[in-house]
């Protein structure tokens, strides 16, 4: 009885002994949790890193959207204003243009600052909070390394504290439950490394996509820039070349003005000539001739820019002459029927204008450089006596230029004429044979540089119609006077004056045609 009573108190002692020693539950699993979490917080930096990205392109793209528009809305209000304001508008536009271009280059670099600082602001938070997931899984692995660790020790404690109660099946329990807290302590610990693992892929992904958002800002920031640089040069060849078609459409406009102002005075005084001749006795078949020859000799005074005041002043003389004659007031008697009659010195001055014009008409179109009638030339001679420079007598010409290179004073002494141009001769020519006596040889004189010499309009076209040609082939339009007189000076021909280049281009473009630009 006693041994069977001492069976059962054992029995019951480690039935109670395996109750007290079941495994305590564990707390651990809460990890993949907070892992899932971190996951989804480096997730959303992400989103929002993309979110500020698209914004930032979304607002570079509006920005430059907006530096086109206005820059188109300002070249074309600089066109408007360049048709009404022609050389003043020229420079406004070439200052707008610049301020304009350095408008948009200020815009395109200050993109290009905000990209780059959202981005590297982006960047950097992706890196911290990468930096500050990694770490919080490594502190939380180690966090439940040391709560697992703590856990095994406690419950190694309790089965070596039951051990001392127990048989040697609770022994073994407690080994067991050992070995799967450290298993589970390891599963754990090989967990926390797989999610460090994909942060640090997380951080390697946003770091590719911060780079990306970088080259696409810099893209944009170049193709802004290049659009900017090209609409303001745009904008400044127009300028340009709308300033040169309205500086061409005022030279034709003053051209052509001239030349109506002296047609309507042609028109205007031809009618008084004719009625002075007739009035002096001329018949209607030939009285129209004598207004006719006065117009003439008007209009080449004025092309050849000689006996111009000569000119004015016979149409003057002629139409007032005529107006008090026919009112009675000058030159002319009453008769009884109520008529006038010429007087006869008057008659007489009105048939000698023609022969008048036709002198002054052979006068003008002679040659500067020709010898007076009834006058010897020069003798021509090889070399200048007592002259230790014969090569500046015996120069010969090449060019018809040598031929026309005379100072505009004619009392200096000038060069002596080649022996290969015979029809030309220096005006000097006429000094050295007026006397008994031969003047002694003087040093040659050259012409100033600055000061151009006197030449007729003929000898003018033909020195620089090629000189035109080829200002016309270099600059794709008509040169101004101030740039063709500058094309003159630089030739050799000396720099005439803006006035009197205008008109050698007026006679050259009359002259000649245009050359083709097709070949350029």
């Amino acid at each position: 009885m006693a041994a069977r009573r001492n069976n059962k108190q054992a029995q019951s002692r480690r039935t109670s002994a395996a109750a007290t020693t079941k495994p305590v539950p564990d707390k651990t699993p809460v990890a993949p949790v907070q892992s899932q979490a971190a996951v989804a917080a480096a997730e959303a930096l992400l989103t929002d890193a993309r979110t500020k990205a698209n914004a930032m392109f979304t607002k570079a793209g509006n920005e430059a959207s907006v530096i086109v528009a206005a820059a188109n809305k300002q070249r074309d209000t600089l066109l408007a204003e360049a048709k009404q304001a022609g050389g003043e508008l020229h420079r406004k536009a070439s200052g707008e243009a610049d301020r304009l271009l350095a408008e948009a280059s200020k815009k395109a670099q200050q993109l290009r600052v905000d990209a780059d600082t959202e981005t590297a602001e982006v960047q950097a938070q992706a890196e911290l909070v990468a930096q500050r997931t990694e770490k919080a899984a490594q502190a939380r692995a180690e966090a439940r390394h040391r709560a697992a660790s703590e856990d095994a020790e406690r419950l190694v404690a309790d089965a070596r504290e039951r051990a001392r109660i127990t048989t040697s099946d609770a022994i073994e329990e407690a080994h067991r439950l050992v070995h799967e807290a450290k298993d589970e302590s390891d599963r754990i610990l090989a967990e926390a490394r797989a999610e460090a693992e994909q942060s640090r892929g997380l951080v390697e992904k946003a770091r590719a996509d911060a780079a990306f958002i970088v080259n696409e800002g810099k893209s944009l920031r170049a193709k802004t820039l290049a659009t900017a640089d090209r609409q303001a040069r745009e904008i400044r060849e127009a300028a340009l070349a709308e300033t040169a078609r309205q500086e061409q459409r005022n030279d034709a406009l003053d051209t052509w003005s001239a030349r109506a102002v002296i047609v309507g005075a042609v028109g205007l005084t031809a009618s008084g000539e004719y009625e002075l001749a007739r009035m002096v006795g001329f018949d209607a078949r030939v009285a129209w001739l004598l207004p006719l020859v006065i117009d003439v000799y008007v209009v080449q005074a004025f092309r050849r820019h000689r006996d111009i005041l000569q000119a004015i002043a016979l149409t003057i003389a002629a139409n007032v002459v005529f107006h008090l004659a026919d009112k009675g007031l000058f030159g002319v008697d009453k008769v009884a029927r109520g008529g006038h009659d010429p007087e006869w010195w008057l008659i007489a001055l009105v048939a000698s204008i023609a022969s008048l014009i036709l002198w002054r008409m052979h006068h003008i179109t002679t040659p500067q450089g020709a010898a007076p009638e009834g006058q010897k030339r020069a003798p021509i001679t090889t070399e200048l006596p007592r002259q230790k420079q014969p090569a500046e007598a015996t120069e010969p010409a090449t060019t018809p230029v040598a031929n026309s290179t005379t100072s505009g004073d004619s009392n200096e002494r000038q060069k002596p004429a080649p022996v290969a141009d015979k029809n030309r001769q220096k005006p000097t020519a006429k000094k050295a044979t007026t006397g008994d006596k031969k003047p002694p040889a003087k040093t040659r004189q050259k012409p100033s540089p600055e000061k151009p010499p006197r030449r007729s309009m003929t000898e003018w076209v033909t020195l620089t119609e090629p000189i035109f040609h080829a200002e016309f082939k270099r600059l794709k339009r008509n040169p101004t006077a101030s740039e063709f007189a500058d094309a003159i000076g630089k030739a050799g021909h000396g720099r005439p004056s803006d006035s009197t280049a205008k008109s050698i281009r007026t006679e050259v473009l009359d002259r000649a045609e245009l050359p083709s630009l097709d070949t350029e």
